[in-house]
């Protein structure tokens, strides 16, 4: 790392700082580019949270032998700022998973293009699949941040359980291959 005269005066050359607070700015520790702190270890789950995460897999039917994807399916963008594993690659993989199965599913019975995509759509609104995720208990395990700075504050919450349920349909189908995402996915999204 370098020394603060030599940063003060390589920012001063470049112009990244205004010069009158280069030396304010590091003597007070506000982070700059002049400044490098060190980053917090991401926070883990403790082994309450784990035992809780495999509780509701087990009410789900759904036994995934990798304990880190299951705690990352449940773990939104929100939570930590990203510094841990999150459910959002997941997210996209479920929700792509869901869309081809209910087009198979209905391939048959609806004719048109403009139908089908709506009947879709219908199925998987995120407040229906915001209902799913409650009944299996996926709102006590997921890990994320509410956008609200009021405490208690549920702002956004459906969509990120819609989100994460998707996520565990990502998850399951990643890690047990399609048949048996499909039988959780009409096990537990096509009964609503």
């Amino acid at each position: 790392m370098l020394d603060n005269t030599k940063t003060i005066t390589m920012l001063q050359r470049v112009r990244v700082i205004n010069p009158s607070c280069i030396s304010r700015c590091i003597h007070s520790g506000v982070r700059t580019y002049a400044t490098a702190r060190p980053s917090a270890p991401p926070p883990q789950p403790t082994a309450e949270e784990t035992a809780k995460v495999n509780s509701v897999y087990q009410r789900m039917g759904v036994d995934l032998s990798d304990a880190e994807l299951m705690t990352q399916a449940v773990t939104h963008k929100s939570f930590a700022h990203g510094s841990v594993p999150t459910n959002e690659r997941l997210t996209h993989l479920g929700r792509t998973f869901l869309e081809m199965h209910l087009a198979e599913k209905k391939w048959d019975t609806v004719k048109s293009t403009k139908t089908l995509r709506s009947s879709i759509a219908h199925v998987l609104k995120a407040e229906k699949m915001a209902k799913v995720a409650r009944s299996m208990g996926v709102d006590e395990v997921m890990r994320w941040k509410s956008p609200s700075t009021t405490p208690g504050s549920k702002a956004g919450e459906e969509t990120v359980l819609a989100q994460t349920l998707e996520a565990i349909v990502g998850a399951v189908y990643h890690d047990k291959g399609s048949k048996v995402a499909r039988e959780f996915v009409s096990k537990h999204i096509y009964t609503y």
